[in-house]
């Protein structure tokens, strides 16, 4: 029992840690073949609707032999005004793996946990917040086509405006040889 009780609240420690920035390079190789290829991200595609807040994806290249792609969504406030967001859990943001028939293939929030309490916060003007994200290796390992494409979906709500918060933004995965 003292087994299964630790065991629990470990991966409960391990869960609620969320994001954790990385700026770490990775590698990869594409499974059952002998040459190195690169997975990289290409331009940004936005819905071009008005939205109080503006995305921004950062994707780092992964190669061979890495557990994982970094990935990081920043979100900025370009109004000269703070702007009051709500969100209803600890999770700030989410970023999916979308295939190239537009089904949604993996979650990042899928293998994570988070609090669940309402919380608000106002990004000021000119600021930023960021989330960060780890796609792991064994979820690129099944990307074996062009048309794969990250999804980013900001989780706030504004609270003052009928507008968009953030409007998804995708970036599509490339091989590179």
């Amino acid at each position: 029992m003292r087994k299964i009780f630790g065991a629990i609240s470990l991966f409960a420690l391990i869960g609620c840690a969320g994001a954790v920035d990385s700026d770490v390079k990775a590698d990869y190789v594409k499974p059952n073949i002998n040459q190195i290829i690169k997975l990289s991200a290409g331009e940004a595609m936005q819905v071009m609707s008005q939205a109080v807040l503006h995305g921004h994806l950062d994707v780092v290249p992964f190669y061979q032999s890495a557990k994982s792609m970094p990935v990081s969504l920043t979100v900025t406030n370009q109004a000269e005004h703070g702007v009051a967001i709500q969100f209803n859990s600890g999770m700030t943001a989410d970023l999916w793996l979308i295939d190239p028939k537009g089904r949604k293939v993996w979650a990042w929030s899928e293998t994570m946990m988070f609090t669940q309490a309402l919380r608000k916060v106002t990004i000021g003007a000119g600021k930023s917040v960021k989330a960060s994200f780890n796609v792991p290796a064994d979820v690129l390992a099944k990307i074996n086509t062009k048309g794969y494409r990250l999804q980013a979906k900001f989780a706030g709500k504004a609270l003052e405006s009928s507008l968009p918060t953030m409007n998804d933004l995708s970036v599509e995965l490339l091989f590179a040889e």
